[in-house]
């Protein structure tokens, strides 16, 4: 059984009076059980000004996490606050390790990282909690694939950094105090941990009726699309002018791989030579279509889905991450999912936080499970 607890706080610039608010809400004196983890999500300045680090060093256990564009719990939302979960148990481990920075192959970073944490465990993790760097060469679905390789499929629920700033500059993932914008944090769940997981993400009647075929990428950059550059091609049926293309990313792009299966990507930018940076891979010869994603997707879908979520969670608690795609569709109230979530959610302790890329376990083929990065979806995790 695991409990969970959250406190939340706008404080940036006194560090103590945050700290001390932080953990005056937390109570670990009660609420502390024999493990303990503390997952950390915030707008950057947190990390900035040393909150991240004080509260850390005061937190007697791990804390994981990364930085996010807004935060909520029961107690409080907003786009320059943050968030402490902690999540603790008599029969569950929660052991936490970072990677070194990933240049271009996560390979030796991560199997690393993996292999030091789950040495000598004496009973296979039951759940993999990954937060992943922000990187505009490294899509987050080789971080996600090779995690799965490494665990053999052991369910990865978590998320991809990200900032406000229009180039995501201070994106950090968060370890024990310490922030990195090019190394994974993760943290293994060991023993009685029964999570539960649900998503939604983009409706089929959104999607545009144009197709075409993507001919050239480069990992998460898709250079051509109809042996066009990208950004030619979508200025072509008429969705940007010029080089812009801040509109695209409310704008979810739908892949569909030869094999039939589909992948869902936010765009986050595009390149001086007319590429498009997805927030993960796609192959080349795929077909991509556009799909819209406005104010009344978004908090319906979530309003669906989340109520689902109450009435599974049965005292509970519940970790939400949406993507950052969703948030730039709400336009002009960019807290309204959050608000949506409060609504739904009653005497249920839960965090919801705005993500750049969704880590989220399949299951397929009966019991077997594989771990995807989605895009422009809503994904939650009953703990």
């Amino acid at each position: 059984m695991i409990k969970f607890f959250t406190a939340f706080t706008e404080e940036i610039d006194e560090v103590d009076l945050a700290v001390s608010d932080l953990l005056g809400q937390l109570d670990l004196e009660h609420n502390r059980l024999t493990n303990s983890l503390g997952i950390i999500h915030c707008y950057s300045d947190f990390v900035d000004s040393g909150v991240v680090k004080a509260l850390s060093e005061k937190l007697p256990f791990d804390t994981v996490g990364s930085t996010t564009m807004s935060v909520s719990t029961a107690s409080g939302m907003s786009q320059m606050g943050l968030t402490v979960t902690v999540l603790t148990s008599d029969d569950v481990q929660f052991i936490s390790g970072v990677s070194g920075p990933v240049t271009d192959s996560v390979d030796a970073p991560l199997t690393e990282l993996y292999n030091r944490i789950t040495a000598g465990l004496s009973e296979k993790p039951a759940m993999l909690m990954p937060f992943v760097p922000f990187l505009f060469n490294v899509g987050g679905d080789e971080f996600v694939e090779k995690l799965d390789a490494l665990s053999g499929g052991i369910p990865a629920f978590g998320t991809l950094a990200i900032s406000s700033e229009q180039d995501f500059s201070r994106s950090y993932t968060i370890c024990n105090g310490e922030s990195y914008l090019a190394s994974m944090a993760l943290t293994v769940l060991v023993g009685n941990a029964a999570p539960e997981f649900l998503s939604v993400s983009v409706n089929a009647e959104n999607v545009l009726k144009q197709k075409a075929v993507i001919t050239g990428v480069n990992r998460n950059i898709v250079q051509t699309i109809n042996n066009m550059p990208a950004i030619k091609y979508i200025e072509s049926i008429g969705l940007v002018k010029g080089n812009d293309v801040m509109g695209l990313q409310a704008m979810p792009f739908i892949i569909y791989l030869e094999d039939g299966s589909m992948l869902v990507r936010a765009c986050i930018n595009g390149t001086e030579d007319g590429g498009l940076i997805l927030c993960g891979a796609v192959p080349v010869n795929s077909t991509v279509a556009l799909a819209t994603m406005g104010f009344e997707d978004v908090v319906n879908s979530t309003e669906k889905k989340v109520t689902e979520a109450q009435a599974a969670a049965k005292g509970r608690g519940i970790l939400m991450y949406s993507c950052a795609g969703r948030n730039w569709a709400l336009g002009m109230q960019p807290l309204a999912e959050h608000e949506k979530v409060k609504e739904c959610l009653k005497d249920t302790p839960y965090h919801f936080v705005y993500s750049a890329g969704e880590i989220f376990p399949s299951q397929i083929s009966g019991s077997r499970v594989v771990n995807h990065l989605q895009n422009d979806s809503l994904i939650i995790c009953i703990l």
